[in-house]
């Protein structure tokens, strides 16, 4: 069950399979590689690895102590869960942390929902620390700080992944208090209830993204 509930492939998750397939990742499933040969380049020096389109090996469930470098919490999003097919909706709180893999601008972002939140539901389900996204941003050596837009263009892509561009299936973001959960905007978080409503598209997220300045200091 746990293999099921973790976001591979993320929707309608069915017998150990998600929507998308091993065969769609290369032979070589480096960091390095795959950054080269397999990412999407988004917009402009975006480029994005996600367990919702493929699973490499080195992303899905883990523990806190699998973590090289400790993530660190954005915040957390208030949804409908549509990982697995349910007869009726239901509302999760689901918690974002980031940390980075390997070098400073490869941002790691791992998701957890809370066992309470779906235990009467799906009553194997055990919560875990789901390492989802990766984003690389060419020009971005770590100073979150300096790009703060950065960190909300890596949600936006987050949940486009998620599948939360229906209305009514994103119901609030509350930022973190910590040092990078605090270059979350006001703005941002008001707006995020609608801002990916239809955006069922690549072509409609990357319109979104590029209504973000490229760069400010804050």
């Amino acid at each position: 069950m746990q293999f099921l509930m973790s976001r591979y492939g993320g929707h309608s998750v069915t017998i150990g399979k998600g929507k998308s397939s091993d065969s769609k990742l290369p032979e070589n499933q480096s960091l390095d590689y795959m950054l080269d040969h397999y990412a999407q380049e988004i917009i402009p020096n975006y480029f994005v690895i996600s367990s919702y389109d493929a699973k490499p090996e080195w992303m899905g469930g883990m523990e806190w102590k699998d973590f090289q470098n400790k993530p660190v919490k954005l915040g957390s999003l208030t949804h409908s869960f549509n990982e697995i097919v349910l007869q009726y909706d239901i509302t999760v709180t689901t918690h974002i942390y980031l940390t980075y893999h390997k070098y400073s601008n490869v941002f790691s972002i791992i998701i957890k929902t809370p066992q309470a939140d779906l235990k009467d539901i799906v009553h194997e389900y055990e919560s875990c620390y789901d390492y989802v996204l990766t984003v690389f941003i060419r020009g971005n050596e770590g100073n979150l700080k300096k790009r703060p837009k950065d960190i909300e263009r890596i949600l936006l892509i987050l949940f486009y992944k998620m599948g939360l561009v229906y209305e009514e299936t994103i119901d609030f973001f509350t930022p973190s208090k910590t040092h990078i959960g605090k270059l979350i905007s006001e703005e941002f978080c008001k707006d995020l209830s609608t801002a990916l409503v239809n955006v069922d598209t690549d072509e409609k997220l990357i319109d979104l993204l590029n209504q973000y300045p490229e760069y400010y200091e804050s």
